[in-house]
């Protein structure tokens, strides 16, 4: 979690075996998207909601959270293979 910027995982019942995480202001006030999986790309994406802004501290905080969440699952998959 940054200063501006909190990540929580939305459980939606929808048989998903990933992970689904929204992206709020600290207050809770703003939903600024969504952290899922992108298939086509093996990997976590930020999905922003339209009419959101983002400078750059709060950018490299998302695509850490991204490449970091992407790491987990793959060590997880790559562990149930063994």
């Amino acid at each position: 979690m940054t200063e501006w910027i909190k990540f929580v995982e939305v459980n939606l019942h929808d048989g998903r075996k990933t992970r689904v995480w929204a992206v709020l202001t600290t207050d809770g006030k703003a939903n600024l998207g969504a952290v899922s999986w992108y298939s086509s790309w093996r990997r976590y994406s930020f999905s922003p909601n339209p009419s959101t802004t983002f400078e750059w501290d709060c950018l490299r905080t998302i695509a850490n959270f991204c490449e970091q969440q992407t790491k987990v699952y793959k060590a997880q998959r790559q562990a149930l293979r063994f």
